[in-house]
């Protein structure tokens, strides 16, 4: 079952990183990668959100049925509804920096709020689980993330997009890593 996560999350994982670097339609370093499931890219972003997310899940109920300790179960019910938050973003588009608010895009904001809230923490209560030295690289990477996403704004880069990829990339590598010791274990 975390199998499915690695596939899932590095599939969502190339998908930004092959569009950021090889279309010229958005700014990698000014736009948030979710601007891609909307138009040209929209069939290649979405089903990436979907299968990363679906992945997540597989990953979270193989630790909330393994795991004995409150901290992980909690860790992995975390996952679940960070997993689910991937799955809605895949049905609900964003709306486009400038555009008129619409439901579908507040209901993808959100979700992406959930996201990025609620994985790393369930992250970090499940690597504590697989050992010291995992739980530490695991809340440095996410340090980094708060670092840089800090950076940004006190001096207003312009660089959200550019902030939302490290802050992906520490999330997707962190959920692959966890993914195959949990793999490992059962």
């Amino acid at each position: 079952m975390c199998l499915a996560a690695v596939v899932g999350v590095a599939y969502l994982g190339l998908v930004i990183l092959f569009l950021s670097l090889f279309t010229s339609e958005y700014s990698p370093i000014a736009q948030l990668a979710s601007d891609y499931g909307v138009g040209t890219y929209g069939p290649e972003m979405n089903s990436g959100f979907f299968l990363a997310g679906a992945g997540i899940l597989c990953m979270a109920l193989t630790v909330i049925s393994s795991r004995r300790r409150r901290g992980e179960r909690v860790g992995g019910v975390l996952l679940v509804l960070s997993g689910i938050a991937l799955v809605a973003n895949a049905f609900f588009q964003t709306d486009l920096e400038g555009a008129a608010a619409t439901p579908h895009g507040t209901v993808h904001a959100l979700a992406g709020v959930v996201f990025f809230i609620i994985a790393p923490v369930g992250l970090l209560l499940v690597n504590r689980g697989l050992g010291r030295r995992r739980f530490f690289w695991t809340l440095g990477a996410f340090a980094a993330v708060v670092a840089v996403l800090a950076f940004d704004g006190i001096f207003g880069l312009n660089a959200s997009g550019l902030a939302e990829r490290v802050a992906i990339l520490a999330i997707f590598s962190s959920l692959i890593l966890t993914s195959l010791a949990v793999l490992r274990e059962s």
